[in-house]
């Protein structure tokens, strides 16, 4: 299977660019091209959903786990139920959001 070409090259060591958000090669410490670099407001966008992503794991953390119960519900179980899968589903919206951002 053939490797994919990467899109930006150090123009020190002609190696694949790991990283876009710092200023140096990994491989050899060559100062990147301004073009290779990903722009500071991308870099602070991707840091701030980050957050928001640890975030919503904390709450996610920190709802207790599901207890058996003889017969029926109760509506604080249904709320707490329903709090936990919108957190749920905001993870899995992000994960999402930021796999289509890797694809463009």
């Amino acid at each position: 299977m053939k490797q994919p070409e990467p899109m930006f090259r150090c123009t020190g060591c002609n190696r694949g660019i790991l990283n876009r958000c710092v200023a140096r090669c990994l491989y050899c410490g060559a100062d990147l091209p301004a073009e290779a670099r990903l722009a500071p407001e991308m870099i602070a966008q991707r840091d701030a959903e980050h957050a928001r992503m640890e975030e919503a794991r904390k709450r996610l953390a920190q709802h207790p786990a599901p207890r058996p119960q003889a017969q029926g519900s109760a509506a604080s179980d249904v709320i707490d139920g329903v709090a936990t899968g919108l957190d749920v589903i905001d993870l899995i919206g992000d994960g999402v959001s930021l796999f289509g951002k890797l694809l463009d």
